[in-house]
């Protein structure tokens, strides 16, 4: 299962172009577009690129940021399980191309 990531509005905060975040990104617009409409997840090394360009875990894991924090070990938690839902994710893609 893919998950689409809060790319759009990441994007658009940012006032950038699909272009313009594509070449930030040192990507294509076509392979960009994929990962915004959750065709595609970006690897790790984009999403690191991202976070360096101001994208914050809440925007692009939609862990929803509420008017009280909820405790420390919990939001962890909540960032940890999405994290390795996306790292599971990314090994059944890649088990299911293998020879």
């Amino acid at each position: 299962m893919k998950h689409k990531l809060g790319l759009r509005s990441f994007r658009k905060r940012l006032g950038f172009s699909t272009d313009e975040i594509a070449e930030k990104l040192g990507c294509i617009k076509s392979t960009y577009f994929s990962w915004e409409n959750g065709r595609r997840e970006p690897p790790l090394e984009i999403i690191r690129k991202l976070f360096v360009l101001g994208a914050t875990v809440e925007e692009l894991f939609g862990v929803k940021a509420t008017t009280s924090l909820p405790p420390k070990a919990e939001f962890e938690k909540q960032v940890w399980l999405a994290l390795v839902k996306i790292i599971e994710d990314c090994g059944a893609t890649l088990s299911a191309k293998a020879p």
